[in-house]
C-alpha cells in the first residue's frame, strides 16, 4: 500500500494545524488523488461469516471517510467447490455501487477494484455474498473485509 503523508513534496514531518508528527499534512493516496489538508489514515477489519454459502451484513464508516482501498481477506478457501463466491458492496441491500461482484472463493487476498462513489461512502455500508454451483450447504467460511481510509482532521 503506498499511502503516505508528508508535506506537499512528500517527505519529511509536517506541522498542519497545530498537529506535530508524521501523521499531519497532506494525505497522498494510491491513485495519486489527494484530500487536501490534514488527515490521518486508519484501516477497519470486518469479520464477515459464511453460512450455507451466503452472508449479508452492514458496517458503519466514520463521518467524512474517504476510502483508498478495500480488500477481501479468504484466509481458508471455501469449501464445499463453490463455481464462485461473489462478495458485493453497496450503498443499500445487495447493492453494488462501491464493489461489483469479486470472486473471493479462493484462499489470498483480493485488492477489490472500487468505483468512484466507493471513494466517499454513505456512513451505513452493506455487503452480500453469494456462491453458486457446488454444495451449499458445506460452504461456510469466514472472509475478511479491510478497508482502508482517510478522514480529515
Amino acid at each position: 500500500m503506498s499511502t503516505n503523508f508528508g508535506n506537499d513534496q512528500g517527505t519529511g514531518t509536517v506541522v498542519s494545524d497545530g498537529f506535530v508528527g508524521p501523521l499531519a499534512g497532506l494525505a497522498v493516496l494510491t491513485d495519486g488523488s489527494t484530500l487536501g489538508g490534514a488527515a490521518i489514515t486508519a484501516q477497519k477489519k470486518i469479520p464477515v461469516t459464511i453460512v450455507d454459502g451466503a452472508a449479508a451484513g452492514t458496517f458503519t464508516m466514520p463521518t467524512g471517510a474517504f476510502v483508498d482501498h478495500f480488500y477481501i481477506e479468504t484466509p481458508t478457501a471455501i469449501p464445499g467447490t463453490p463455481t464462485n463466491t461473489n462478495f458485493r458492496l453497496g450503498s443499500s441491500a445487495n447493492g453494488q455501487q462501491y464493489i461489483a461482484d469479486v470472486d473471493v472463493k479462493a484462499q489470498g487476498v483480493v485488492n477489490a477494484t472500487i468505483v468512484y462513489a466507493g471513494r466517499n461512502p454513505a456512513t451505513t455500508v452493506h455487503y452480500t455474498v453469494a456462491s453458486s454451483g457446488g454444495t451449499a450447504g458445506s460452504q461456510d467460511g469466514t472472509i475478511n473485509l479491510i478497508v482502508v481510509y482517510a478522514i480529515p482532521v
